[in-house]
């Protein structure tokens, strides 16, 4: 049978082998890709200019008109569905709107920073 050390050595030397081998890899790549003249572009088009609106737009006003009975029944009929509840089994008190702007949603600011900016 084989060594054991010569295992241990073989193993070692294959290693060692394919360290020295990325690293000379590496500066192969360095030297070809590394040095990129620029190009000298006299005669760039402006930038636009960015700049925010002076007045964000305000919310539409919220209405406080009473809930009708076609949209109580509406949206008892959403929760009985989705809990799988008997419509009789819940009551609902109040219907109002939000006024936050961007609620109705689960979800914290850092993920709705994406809707908010398209406002």
């Amino acid at each position: 049978m084989y060594n054991q050390w010569m295992i241990m050595f073989a193993g070692v030397a294959t290693v060692f082998v394919a360290l020295i081998s990325i690293i000379a890899m590496l500066a192969i790549f360095h030297f070809i890709f590394g040095k990129r003249l620029e190009k000298n572009r006299p005669n760039l088009a402006p930038l636009p200019e960015i700049h925010s609106p002076s007045k964000p737009a305000s919310p539409p006003p919220i209405q406080t008109q009473q809930a009708g009975g076609e949209l109580v029944a509406v949206i008892t009929a959403a929760i009985s569905a989705a809990t799988g509840k008997a419509p009789t089994a819940f009551l609902i008190n109040s219907i109002s709107a939000s006024s936050e702007a961007g609620s109705g949603f689960n979800t914290p600011i850092w993920g709705q920073i994406e809707r908010l900016a398209r406002k």
